[in-house]
């Protein structure tokens, strides 16, 4: 039967529809653009490009199928073969519909500040300050005749920041990101662009004897032009009131309205001596020098004596004071033992309390010392009413995030990173505690990413390639990357002794004893520190000898600072069941004191119990641990309370050795290399003696050695960080 025009005059829509090919035109169309969408989505993901480029090809689609199914009612079975006039102009209607959605949708987005694109690590989440009005505060030029003005320059442009950040309707950068740009020549549309702002604040101060002349100007960082401009030359004991005219004249030319405090008194005193002596002691306190550390305590002093309620300088001075503690496991500035210190700082951060109750800064610098005391309860109210106070001072949420971290709320202190990084992009210091909070919820790769970031932000900060390193090793099995991340770390640091020592038994872990030894060298150019004790006795117990091993750990056991690691690495030795009662008695003294780590111990203590024959109180610690342990399907290298090798070793030494070899695959399959030393330590700890002649054991071993046989080929074929192997973190 043919499909002559009267049976297609019979036809119902559907059937006319199908015949026109339409509907499979449009069944075709629709599933090339999902695959399309979905792919580019891959590619947005991958390369962080602008959300922007995912919503611009969706409307672009979605014109095309319309156009798509005209297409296919003119041209579909035997239908037209050249246009015609319905067709065109129906398709030239939809082309301008279109064209017209999408100009709509790209005025609406223009004026979006670039946020993400100047931090594509951490994009602005949800409820973050989207508007319009935003501003920088760049760092004040100084210039008096004498340079060491710069502090009184440096001191009111961080005023202003301060000042304008009480506006809950202006972004205001904090000083961290804008100060990033001192001493450069960068254009505003650049700078603007990186912060992802609106508006420039720029100024200088120029004093001479008892007179001060400030000129500010607020630039637009779209075009260019000035939105406000004046010049102030009154008395140097003025600069109050100059700061609250400033903050004044520039909500204006925003169009929001200064709230807060204002007026004498705004920045906390009233008293221009005070004022001065605490924006040159601060400065000092900044470059983290011995010398100058000393200087800035006393100029703070100074400060808080000329006017005891200065409750912003007793702030600063507790912080000062924590500097000036020599605590263990961070690099010492100052001279004071950690009692003393630790008293000061107390002290000065109840007394800025005291003397502001309703200052963000003053409860942080209270909530930072009681935790460094222990309190961890008052710790947490203390921050509760610091974030409270000040939701959005950076300086505020860093500190509480932080805390989040330590206490065990990583999850929580990444949904605070996230905004804080809108006012922050340009601080690198707050990418390495993002960093820190997204390593301890799992998140391995996104913690890289911010120490990625963090080294281009900072290309001379030691802590993200020391930190970084040791995570590609432990946490991806990616031993040469590792190498060149602690090589670098060790040009940069060469007093560090940390460097050296992971260094060198990373050597060893890929075979390369003379490079081993050259870094052992550096460690005992260092004198006798903690790390050299660790390298001597792990070099020991790889070489067999353990007795060796434990004689020069149990020497040093006396100093009560490094029990921690001692013991942990005693707890790994093969001994006799004496010596493991021994190490048994020690952990539980040490955990009487330091309940915090309990988790850390945990499967030492199963193994412990069950190799001196108290199989009842393993199975019940194991019991409890297990189902914790395996609730932790994510990795991170600097959390205790993230996944390990703890529960294999437990499921071994209780003797559940298929569920131990199975937990063992397991961690290899997803990269995880033993700790830095992989096989090695697998090699001589006791927890594995019941499984390891098992094949499946002896196979994850080999799979191990040869990564290290991989890893250094690899090292050897480029043994120097370059900008590639950078750009590689977190992919």
């Amino acid at each position: 039967m043919t499909d002559t025009p009267t049976a297609r005059e019979d036809e119902g829509a559907w059937a006319k529809l199908r015949r026109r090919k339409v509907v499979q035109w449009g069944v075709a169309y629709a599933a090339g653009a999902w695959g399309l969408l979905q792919g580019l989505q891959y590619l947005t993901d991958t390369f962080h490009w602008p959300e922007q480029i995912q919503q611009l090809a969706t409307i672009a689609l979605l014109v095309g199928l319309p156009i798509a199914l005209v297409l296919a009612w003119y041209h579909g079975d035997r239908g037209h073969q050249k246009p015609v006039r319905t067709e065109i102009a129906l398709i030239a209607l939809l082309l301008l519909l279109g064209g017209a959605g999408l100009w709509s949708y790209q005025t609406e987005h223009a004026a979006t500040p670039a946020a993400n694109q100047a931090t594509p690590a951490a994009p602005t989440p949800a409820g973050a300050n989207t508007t319009a009005a935003s501003v920088a505060v760049m760092p004040f030029a100084n210039l008096s005749a004498d340079p060491a003005n710069e502090y009184l320059a440096d001191g009111i442009a961080e005023t202003m920041i301060t000042m304008l950040a009480q506006v809950p309707q202006l972004l205001v950068i904090g000083k961290n990101s804008s100060f990033s740009f001192k001493g450069k020549d960068v254009d505003s549309r650049t700078v603007g662009q990186q912060l992802g702002v609106g508006a420039l604040l720029e100024g200088s101060v120029q004093r001479a004897g008892d007179r001060l002349r400030v000129a500010v100007q607020l630039v637009s960082t779209g075009d260019g032009r000035h939105l406000w401009a004046e010049t102030y030359d009154r008395p140097t004991a003025d600069v109050f009131a100059v700061q609250d005219d400033i903050a004044k004249r520039v909500t204006e030319a925003l169009s929001v309205a200064l709230v807060g405090k204002s007026g004498p008194g705004s920045v906390g005193t009233t008293n221009v001596a005070a004022y001065e002596a605490y924006l040159r002691g601060k400065q000092l306190v900044a470059r983290r020098e011995t010398k100058a550390l000393e200087e800035g305590i006393a100029l703070l002093e100074k400060a808080v004596a000329t006017d005891p309620d200065f409750a912003r300088a007793w702030a600063e001075l507790s912080w000062a004071y924590h500097l000036s503690g020599r605590w263990e496991g961070a690099p010492s500035i100052g001279r004071m033992s950690p009692e003393q210190a630790g008293a000061l700082r107390l002290r000065a951060a109840r007394r800025a309390v005291a003397a502001a109750p309703d200052l963000g800064r003053a409860h942080v610098a209270l909530a930072f010392a009681l935790s460094d005391q222990e309190d961890a309860d008052d710790a947490s109210e203390e921050y509760d009413r610091a974030i409270a106070l000040s939701p959005d001072d950076p300086d505020v949420i860093r500190l509480y995030a932080n805390f989040m971290t330590n206490s065990g709320d990583p999850k929580e202190a990444v949904k605070l990173f996230e905004p804080l990084l809108v006012r922050e992009p340009r601080d690198a210091a707050v990418r390495v505690f993002f960093a820190r909070a997204l390593d301890g919820s799992g998140d391995v790769r996104g913690a890289l990413r911010q120490h990625r970031e963090a080294m281009r932000l900072q290309p001379d900060g030691v802590w993200p390639y020391l930190i970084s390193g040791l995570t590609t090793s432990d946490m991806l099995g990616a031993t040469d990357l590792s190498l060149r991340l602690l090589r670098r770390a060790a040009y940069l640091d060469a007093d560090n002794p940390k460097v050296p020592y992971w260094l060198a038994e990373s050597y060893l872990a890929i075979d390369e004893p003379d490079l081993a030894r050259r870094a052992e060298a550096e460690l005992l150019r260092l004198g006798e520190t903690k790390e050299l004790i660790y390298q001597k006795a792990a070099s020991a117990a790889w070489a067999g000898d353990s007795g060796e091993a434990r004689r020069i750990l149990e020497a040093a056991l006396g100093d009560a600072e490094e029990r921690l690691v001692l013991l942990l690495m005693i707890a790994t030795l093969p001994g006799t069941q004496e010596e493991y009662r021994a190490t048994l008695g020690r952990i539980a003294q040490f955990l009487g004191t330091s309940p915090g780590f309990v988790d850390v111990f945990a499967d030492k203590k199963v193994c412990l119990n069950a190799w001196i024959g108290n199989d009842n109180e393993a199975a019940q610690q194991l019991a409890h641990w297990e189902p914790v342990w395996r609730t932790r399907h994510a990795f991170g290298y600097l959390q205790f309370k993230t996944r390990t090798d703890q529960l294999a070793r437990s499921l071994a030494c209780v003797g559940r050795n298929d569920d131990a070899l199975a937990e063992i695959e397991a961690l290899v399959s997803e990269d995880y290399d033993f700790g830095v030393g992989g096989w090695r330590n697998m090699a001589i700890d006791p927890a594995y003696d019941a499984i390891r002649n098992d094949p499946r054991f002896r196979a994850v071993g080999d799979k191990l050695k040869a990564a290290d046989v991989a890893a250094r080929a690899r090292f050897r074929a480029r043994p120097d960080l370059n900008d590639a192997d950078i750009d590689s973190l977190g992919t």
